[in-house]
């Protein structure tokens, strides 16, 4: 596949994870980065134009992960796996078991109705944020190992880094622990 295709292809994927916000659009993408080949290409210019393709799509694919995260979101607020009547509820007359479809009131019904919708969009949230931080967890790691592997330790590369992460990295936390993966301590000079 072509470098061109496989960047068209993961903007794709990255633009219908910020419009539906389904998961496996981030994995699909992180797949065909990783297919991007480097070290293989025989013309220099063809690798760096492949190692910054691959680059830039590691962070546009975090920068999509970043813009998604809530950072209001916390796991130990776990939903309810069922919402329950409320025990002094009155019931119709003949009910003898408290359920839903007992609730004597039609006020205290709607109540009822708008804690169950409340409570699964609460379970819609917690799940995608837990499956988003999960997914970000991986992501990291595989593009870590990926950055480290592709990035030249020079100069111009520092600054071609920087340059890629101020673009398209707009999460501070993130873009500090990118821009720790290659640092200028890192450059090994030989005066010999």
């Amino acid at each position: 596949m072509s470098l061109d295709t496989t960047k068209k292809q993961v903007t794709e994927h990255l633009a219908a994870f910020r419009e539906t916000g389904e998961i496996n659009e981030l994995n699909s993408a992180s797949n065909l980065i990783e297919c991007i080949e480097v070290h293989g290409l025989p013309v220099y210019e063809e690798r760096q134009a492949a190692r910054t393709a691959k680059l830039e799509l590691w962070l546009m694919l975090f920068d999509a992960i970043d813009s998604a995260k809530d950072p209001e979101f916390d796991p130990e607020d776990v939903p309810s796996s069922r919402v329950m009547v409320p025990p002094d509820t009155p019931m119709k007359p003949g009910w003898l078991v408290v359920s839903p479809e007992g609730i004597a009131d039609p006020a205290d019904r709607k109540k009822y109705d708008e804690a169950v919708a409340a409570n699964a969009a609460k379970t819609k949230k917690y799940s995608f944020q837990k499956q988003l931080r999960q997914l970000d967890a991986q992501l990291t790691t595989r593009a870590d190992k990926c950055i480290g592997t592709i990035t030249l330790r020079s100069p111009h590369y520092l600054k071609e880094m920087s340059a890629a992460i101020n673009e398209h990295v707009h999460n501070a936390e993130r873009s500090a622990h990118l821009r720790s993966l290659v640092t200028p301590q890192d450059i090994m000079v030989d005066y010999r």
